[in-house]
């Protein structure tokens, strides 16, 4: 069984697994999505779930699958795609805020899907807002102008990168998710803010601490149910209680 076929079968079954009737109960405490890269070759799919869940979290992740082929390179220049897929998930999201106006919403997004993730933000209407975005190893540019995004959100953009990410050394050459070339992604060097939203920015770079949770400082392993569990489920207001044979890793980012 090849790689591809096992990420396919890796998503199908926690689709299946969630079940309608079990996501529609877990949908009443909130809800998050999660994007996998370009490719869709199953990063952190049954990892984001799973480790928010063992966190604490009750609500719904719903794996949201954007990606028109197994083909990374295909998806990643694939940007009217992508900002169609963006406005498919802006749908979604403006569903789940009419039926529960006072829940939490956030969006977890890895690589090329961070911007589906933003694109789909931005294109929230008539006051519909997320809470937070967290941003995982982005081929955004580091530049890309977060504003309107901003604008839909009540609460921050947490962007974890690594300058040790080879992958997105390769698209510099390439191109970003947004068309840029020769330039760094959010997940090499971090998000320049928009003006005047310096304090809604997080930028968390990877260190040597970060491997005592899986993440070496490469491309998708920040997506492990560990660093999920203790890192990012915290950036959505979740305080996991530590295992009984383990001892939680505070955590050195800001």
């Amino acid at each position: 069984m090849n790689r591809w076929w096992m990420a396919a079968v890796l998503v199908a079954s926690a689709a299946l697994a969630g079940g309608c009737e079990k996501r529609g109960a877990a949908e009443k405490f909130g809800k998050t999505f999660y994007l996998d890269g370009a490719g869709n070759w199953g990063f952190g799919a049954a990892d984001v779930p799973n480790g928010l869940k063992e966190a604490g979290y009750h609500g719904d992740v719903e794996l949201y699958v954007w990606t028109s082929s197994f083909n990374p390179l295909i998806d990643q220049l694939n940007i009217g795609g992508a900002k169609l897929r963006g406005a498919i998930l802006s749908d979604k999201i403006a569903r789940y805020i009419e039926r529960f106006p006072n829940n939490k919403i956030n969006v977890i997004a890895l690589s090329a899907g961070t911007g589906v993730a933003t694109w789909a933000v931005e294109g929230l209407k008539g006051g519909a807002k997320i809470d937070n975005l967290v941003l995982l190893g982005s081929s955004l540019s580091w530049d890309y102008d977060m504003t309107r995004a901003l604008k839909n959100m009540r609460g921050k953009i947490y962007v974890y990168h690594s300058s040790h990410d080879s992958v997105l050394q390769t698209v510099e050459v390439i191109g970003t998710i947004d068309g840029k070339r020769g330039v760094k992604s959010i997940g090499q060097v971090g998000l320049k803010p928009p003006p005047g939203m310096a304090e809604r920015v997080v930028n968390t770079p990877w260190n040597k601490s970060w491997m005592r949770l899986g993440w070496a400082g490469a491309h998708t392993d920040c997506t492990n149910e560990k660093f999920v569990r203790y890192e990012i489920a915290k950036r959505l207001g979740i305080q996991p209680a530590p295992a009984a044979t383990e001892t939680a890793v505070a955590s050195t980012g800001p």
